[in-house]
């Protein structure tokens, strides 16, 4: 695969990355209650406002990292630091979730969709890796 079909490919899988994160997000912030409960269970205590806000801050974070990788996929060469935070947060989110899903705090759902984070994280870091060769500055500009 040559240079262009690279980028052209990377174009529309950060264009799904884009999305991805915007319907999590999205679903979060306008299922609320049912997002908490499918993330963990039923018996989440979720009623004092600031449980709510710190929920909702965190969907609209995911929501701007969506928003972020569209930006990518306009030009992923030169947005490798947004890649490289992207990354970032996805294993965060994985480690936190995981550890939370095998001390019984978040359900089996949360832990499939940080799985899907992971594998998310695995194509950013291949695609890192993969065009290392255009960096002109440093390794995380383009």
């Amino acid at each position: 695969m040559n240079d262009n079909q690279f980028l052209r490919v990377y174009k529309i899988i950060f264009t799904m990355a884009a999305l991805w994160n915007i319907c999590v997000g999205a679903t979060g912030i306008l299922f609320q209650d049912y997002s908490i409960q499918l993330f963990y269970g039923s018996s989440a205590l979720h009623e004092t406002f600031i449980a709510m806000l710190n929920y909702r801050i965190v969907m609209l974070a995911i929501i701007i990292f969506g928003l972020g990788y569209f930006i990518v996929s306009r030009a992923p060469l030169l947005n490798r630091g947004i890649i490289w935070l992207g990354l970032l947060s996805k294993l965060i989110l994985f480690s936190i979730f995981t550890f939370h899903f095998f001390t019984g705090n978040a359900t089996i759902f949360a832990f499939l969709l940080v799985c899907g984070d992971m594998a998310w994280s695995l194509v950013f870091l291949y695609f890192l890796f993969k065009s290392s060769h255009h960096v002109k500055y440093n390794f995380l500009t383009g």
